[in-house]
């Protein structure tokens, strides 16, 4: 039963499935686009495996496209709502954002609506709390989250009452932000949902040479690395138990752009919980939220 659950808790992340996206291949210049039948096979794998959802965007380039038309009226999908542009209509920009996410996910009732990079300037903007209220009496909406960058908005995404379910980014790098809004979100009755958990392919054995940018998260990626082996663990399965077995996280994301990725997520999934005191060593990783390990720095270095 227990294997079931942490599959089932599962969501598949589909950047890579709608746009280049994380590390690229070993000799490769750049990330590169996977093809629609690859996307279609992977959808299709990971739905009959009984992950717990799929979670896309329409920043995601193709991915809502891709994904309602391989997925059809299986499992369960999160999206979110488009950025808003300056001066633009909120009420009405909400509406087409949400018609567009339901035609292209060929859904009436999508199960997770979410601001995308919510922000705490937003809580006390009257108009758009006025339009988010709104938004959860939409028939089309079973659920609302927020997802956020940071300790600052996170914790207030915590505090605000106005979602159920809050997407941050959590790895073995980077665990600042779960410790921060843990007690609270208990508290409150909020779901944890964890994304970056793999650091788009940092945290995997595919990252042996890390670009020049990154050569900041070298060693302590190697460092993780190390303490893998010494428990006969690869490294991306350690990571992704680690998210599965932190008392606060409800959700863990796993972004896919290949079969080997999700079969290695299952099996992660269906291992053996961490024990306590290989979960103490590896909080000793966290690097405190330092901008390296935040992907968004990534893109101007």
């Amino acid at each position: 039963m227990a294997e079931r659950d942490d599959v089932r808790r599962l969501v598949v992340g589909t950047a890579a499935i709608g746009l280049p996206y994380g590390l690229p291949a070993p000799g490769a210049a750049a990330p590169l686009l996977i093809d629609r039948t690859v996307a279609t096979t992977l959808i299709d794998a990971a739905a009959s495996a009984g992950v717990g959802a799929f979670d896309t965007a329409p920043a995601y380039g193709e991915a809502e496209m891709r994904l309602g038309a391989a997925l059809g009226a299986r499992g369960r999908v999160w999206t979110k709502l488009a950025s808003a542009p300056a001066g633009v209509d909120l009420p009405d920009h909400i509406d087409r954002s949400l018609t567009h996410s339901c035609a292209a996910l060929r859904r009436s009732r999508l199960d997770l609506v979410q601001w995308h990079n919510w922000t705490r300037a937003l809580a006390h903007d009257a108009t758009w709390r006025g339009c988010w209220r709104a938004l959860g009496d939409d028939p089309r909406v079973a659920q609302l989250g927020a997802s956020t960058y940071g300790v600052d908005d996170a914790v207030a995404a915590v505090a605000s009452g106005l979602f159920t379910v809050v997407q941050v980014e959590f790895n073995l790098l980077n665990q600042a932000v779960v410790a921060a809004i843990a007690d609270a979100a208990r508290a409150a009755g909020v779901a944890i949902a964890v994304r970056s958990v793999l650091l788009q392919g940092v945290l995997t054995d595919r990252a042996t040479a890390l670009p020049p940018h990154l050569a900041a998260l070298a060693e302590p990626a190697a460092r993780a690395r190390r303490i893998a082996e010494s428990h006969r663990l690869d490294l991306a399965t350690m990571a992704i138990r680690a998210a599965l077995d932190h008392p606060a996280v409800s959700w863990v994301l796993i972004g896919l752009d290949g079969r080997a990725q999700l079969d290695q997520a299952l099996a992660a999934a269906r291992a053996a919980p961490l024990d306590t005191a290989r979960r103490r060593q590896l909080a000793a990783l966290d690097l405190g939220g330092v901008a390296i390990t935040d992907p968004r720095t990534w893109r101007a270095a």
